[in-house]
């Protein structure tokens, strides 16, 4: 196999390995996050939020924190090994066009193609879990009981039209992505500058660049993932207010103004940033192997 081919499978590999593992590890605040965006009209606090979480007959009550927890691993999993391996492959195609040279806009560049691509492909896997993590399994929506019953009754509802549901602020959204990797592909290459002699990329620089870039990214676009959330929940289904983004903005605002707009933002860094920086530590060691 040659050695482009072999780059571009162990950055799949990498992302595929890395999405796996950071979901099942901060996958309470995943569900917490969720919740909280899902309320963005009603104001409900933090506290309220994991009560209503936790508040169930099953004896095993932080089982509650894991709902939905096997198709989050399956849609991070495969997201992360998509945007990985698209990343890797539109850089390579730029960097060829661009006559080898490499700045902060062909990161965008890439990072935004490589978003996009993902967030097509993989939007019907995240609109089931927005509707399994929105409720807990008992007294919940029987339609949504199961990740099986849950794409059953979807598909019946939606038919192909499942993979347009949000799909206008996860386009808009994958900014992120882009954002995330001029900062951080920017910042990387800063620091092997400073010791060419190695060329290496430690752990703590790997930590400090994937905080920087998340908190910064995240805290810019996240408006856009919470609108995501709520036209893709079970609401969405019922509520006008909760189909297009021209009507869920100005109801969000109305109910709780512009704070509502950032609900759940605290409760996201506090689960992406260690998680990015677990993605890309995993990340930068696998495909390193």
């Amino acid at each position: 196999m040659s050695k482009p081919q072999n780059t571009l499978r162990h950055e799949f590999v990498s992302g595929f390995v890395a999405g796996s593992i950071t979901s099942m590890i901060v996958h309470p605040f995943d569900l917490i996050k969720l919740r909280l965006q899902l309320n963005a009209a009603t104001g409900q606090s933090w506290y309220v939020t994991v009560k209503s979480i936790l508040s169930t007959s099953d004896a095993n009550k932080l089982s509650q924190l894991y709902r939905g927890v096997s198709i989050n691993v399956v849609g991070n999993s495969i997201a992360w090994a998509l945007y990985f391996g698209l990343y890797r492959g539109f850089k390579d195609k730029l960097v060829q066009v661009n006559h080898g040279e490499v700045n902060p806009l062909l990161y965008l560049a890439s990072g935004t193609l490589a978003g996009i691509s993902t967030s097509v492909l993989t939007n019907p896997i995240w609109i089931l879990k927005t509707r399994i993590m929105s409720q807990n399994k008992i007294g919940g929506d029987i339609n949504y009981s199961t990740v099986r019953s849950s794409l059953r009754h979807v598909i019946g509802q939606h038919g192909w039209s499942l993979f347009k549901i949000g799909i206008t602020p996860a386009i808009l959204g994958v900014s992120q992505g882009g954002l995330y990797f001029m900062i951080y592909d920017t910042l990387k290459n800063h620091y092997k500058m400073q010791d060419k002699q190695t060329n290496k990329f430690s752990t703590s620089q790997v930590v400090s660049t994937s905080s920087i870039s998340k908190m910064i990214s995240m805290s810019l676009v996240y408006p856009l993932q919470l609108i995501k959330s709520n036209q893709q929940s079970i609401k969405a289904s019922s509520s006008k207010e909760y189909q297009s983004m021209r009507r869920l903005i100005p109801y969000i605002l109305k109910q709780n103004g512009i704070r509502g707009l950032y609900k759940g933002l605290l409760t996201n860094l506090l689960k992406a940033v260690p998680s990015t920086c677990i993605t890309f530590y995993i990340y930068e060691t696998v495909n390193n192997l």
